[in-house]
């Protein structure tokens, strides 16, 4: 993928940044303290999916809106600048792996109505293997034959959710990804307390769930979700810059204003340098992603580290530079910081990102 984007890809970035803007002055960020979304934004929702933009990334032939990595990687960045609570970086997931898999015609089915918004699918990230999700629940969710038993603290989008992607454990041990319709009378859903205020949780018991069994999770299916994520995290982060630079040109110490001040305006050069190298690094994902190459998944994996680091900076320096305000609830810079914290909770440290990523380059360390 070039460096400079294509007139077309301007364009869809145009477009997406002005209908997240729309929603956002009916919907601020942040919430009010006494008003935190408990389910998903269905109006953005339905606008998401009537300009084909849930399906951005999946084949046409599967139901989706065609395009590439690329297309969809620059959509996450806006979602990831604008934070609306729809869960588009689930939603992506699950479509990555469904299309992976959808030569079968109850799995076909599932991505065409997830793609048109028709229906609303997540992840159960506990479940997922501990080298895409660190902190996974082994044994929370079991299988036998297409039935599935358990219970998952903290789905995203839970309460609203009407299919599930999990790994639910076998008689044999072995960890198998299912795609599970949370029915009526087979689910019991409790609101969960969610650190991301954007992101509502929700606790999931399932007995019986009726589930159906997909293929391994594939190379380019997990480097394609740790792509998306990425390209949202660096959004967060420009997001965040943006707000400290604003405010620093605008904030006066000492008859001058502080943005003047090399503590702070190198601060904010080096976080500008840090969320821009990693967005290069997202491109360079989504190119390999759509050339099909051998390092996509070590592109994907080095993407998100890059990602992350640059994000938890800029978000918590942010706020440092806004000063007390920046502490208040009614100032974003709180929501900002969360998600970054959250995506760092649910995708494990720096040092655990690079560990995972040294593994899959050279092997995982044998010990005698």
């Amino acid at each position: 993928m070039p460096l400079a984007p294509t007139d077309e890809q301007l364009e869809l970035g145009e477009t997406a940044q002005r209908l997240l803007a729309a929603d956002a002055r009916q919907n601020a960020l942040p919430p009010a303290w006494d008003a935190i979304p408990g389910t998903l934004n269905r109006r953005l929702w339905a606008s998401l999916a009537e300009l084909g933009l849930l399906g951005l990334g999946v084949p046409e032939d599967l139901g989706g809106s065609g395009g590439g990595m690329p297309e969809l990687s620059i959509l996450a960045e806006r979602v990831g600048v604008a934070l609306p609570t729809v869960p588009f970086s689930a939603t992506a997931t699950v479509a990555a792996v469904l299309a992976q898999d959808a030569s079968g015609p109850e799995v076909y089915t599932a991505l065409r109505h997830v793609v048109d918004g028709s229906v609303v699918a997540v992840p159960a990230w506990e479940t997922f293997p501990a080298d895409v999700v660190p902190g996974r629940r082994a044994g929370s969710l079991t299988v036998t034959g297409s039935a599935v038993d358990g219970t998952v603290s903290a789905v995203p989008f839970g309460l609203d959710a009407e299919l599930l992607l999990a790994f639910a454990d076998g008689a044999d041990g072995s960890s198998q990804p299912v795609l599970v319709d949370l029915a009526e009378g087979a689910t019991v859903r409790t609101a969960a307390e969610a650190f991301d205020v954007t992101e509502p949780m929700a606790t999931l018991r399932l007995t019986g769930a009726p589930a159906v069994p997909l293929r391994p999770l594939g190379g380019h299916a997990v480097a394609r979700l740790l792509t998306v994520l990425a390209a949202e995290l660096v959004g967060t982060g420009r997001r965040a810059l943006e707000g400290a630079v604003e405010y620093a040109g605008q904030r006066r110490q000492f008859g001058r204003s502080i943005g003047s001040f090399q503590s702070i305006k190198h601060l904010l050069a080096d976080r500008s340098v840090q969320l821009d190298a990693a967005w290069l690094l997202v491109q360079w994902a989504a190119e390999a992603l759509d050339a099909a190459r051998v390092d996509v998944e070590t592109a994907a994996r080095t993407a998100l580290a890059a990602a992350s680091d640059a994000a938890e900076s800029a978000t918590a320096d942010a706020l440092q530079v806004h000063g007390g305000i920046g502490f208040t609830w009614e100032h974003p810079s709180h929501v900002l910081l969360r998600r970054a914290r959250a995506r760092r909770s649910l995708l494990g440290s720096s040092a655990r990102r690079l560990d995972a990523l040294a593994d899959h380059v050279l092997g995982p360390v044998q010990t005698s």
